[in-house]
């Protein structure tokens, strides 16, 4: 059973929010975010900070390793990382994302925070994904709901670290986020194997209706696990009408991640440096592979035609294909390579893009 806050890690946070307004016009420095910030909060989550068996300072794997602020170990086993950064710093500066996975894969440490002293994140360095995406939660002492915050911050008490509350629901969001993506692409696409799912509960519709109908809905699928202060909103994904009556559907099903998703363009991606244009955008569809440019005014190039939006440009490369107009989802169609090689899909950093951004909003 996970431990809940209780009132003295209440009390620490907001004595520690409190200091960070006074704080907040100054550079005080990475000694003093340690001594004023960070030590009590973890304090208060369960480790004592004053036994170097349990909060280890500038610990080093090898004596030839840079050493990381904090080891929090149980059973003199370190446990998780905590690498302190001075009040105000930038954590989302890659030299300094780069630096504490890379202290914990050294290690073998699973799980590490990198924070100063007013934003937390939380990452998983062993999982087999790249940097960006080890991010498994992040929070802001001084913005947000106070109880998703001491929910969050618990997280990594002490009693929780002993029990692998992280580890369980890094697996559920693992498996559920690669669910989704699945998801998305059977309905963005009209999958035909979708199509034959549905026929089989509903032989009176044919497939024209079924395909018709999954373009009305822009469906959106949320996870409903309860974690707190996730990387993206936890919702209840909206109840679907029986497929009898999807072909007489009018309505649009949509959240709030939703809107967010669509007010994001290939333009806002560019500008803020998550996709590097001219770039190559490819997808192999019916054994036939097929080829775009990004370029840098947001507009995608196919066949010497230039599209202001990818979802244009993937309807065409389709009907290159199958000879008649299909309506397509360019973001989850086009795929392109990222510096280290690894694929992806335009939703995939569009994803990124909507939950770190959303978090500095």
């Amino acid at each position: 059973m996970s431990e809940e806050p209780n009132a003295k890690v209440r009390d620490v946070v907001r004595d520690v929010v409190a200091k960070i307004r006074r704080y907040q016009d100054r550079s005080i420095g990475e000694q003093n975010t340690k001594a004023s910030l960070i030590e009590p909060v973890l304090e208060a989550l369960g480790w004592d900070v004053r036994d170097p068996d349990e909060v280890f300072r500038e610990f080093k794997a090898k004596s030839v390793d840079s050493p990381v602020d904090y080891a929090l170990t149980i059973l003199r086993k370190p446990r998780l990382f905590v690498e302190a950064k001075g009040l105000g710093e930038t954590l989302s500066n890659r030299k300094w994302v780069s630096q504490i996975l890379s202290y914990a894969t050294i290690a073998g440490v699973e799980w590490c925070v990198l924070t100063d002293g007013d934003e937390y994140r939380f990452y998983n360095a062993n999982a087999p994904v790249d940097a960006e995406e080890k991010l498994f939660c992040l929070v802001k002492l001084s913005k947000g709901d106070e109880a998703e915050t001491l929910k969050t911050l618990t997280l990594i008490s002490r009693s929780n670290m002993e029990e692998n509350l992280l580890d369980v629901l890094w697996n559920a969001h693992f498996v559920d986020r690669r669910v989704k993506h699945t998801l998305q692409q059977l309905f963005s696409t009209a999958d035909k194997s979708l199509i034959r799912m549905i026929r089989h509960h509903e032989p009176e519709l044919t497939p024209k209706e079924i395909i018709e109908s999954l373009r009305r809905l822009d469906l959106h699928f949320e996870s409903a696990t309860p974690v707190p202060a996730m990387t993206r909103p936890i919702r209840k994904a909206p109840a679907l009408p029986p497929v009898r009556s999807l072909k007489r559907a009018k309505r649009v099903v949509k959240d709030q991640e939703g809107k967010k998703h669509s007010r994001v363009s290939l333009a806002n991606l560019i500008e803020t440096g998550y996709l590097s244009p001219p770039l190559r955008l490819f997808r192999k569809y019916k054994a036939r592979m097929m080829e775009a440019t990004l370029h840098p005014d947001g507009s995608v190039e196919f066949q010497g035609k230039r599209y202001p939006t990818c979802s244009s440009a993937a309807e065409t490369a389709r009907s290159a294909v199958t000879g008649r107009r299909m309506s397509t989802n360019g973001w989850s169609f086009w795929q392109y390579e990222d510096a280290k090689g690894k694929k992806e899909t335009l939703l995939d950093v569009r994803d990124r893009y909507v939950s770190t951004e959303g978090q500095k909003s």
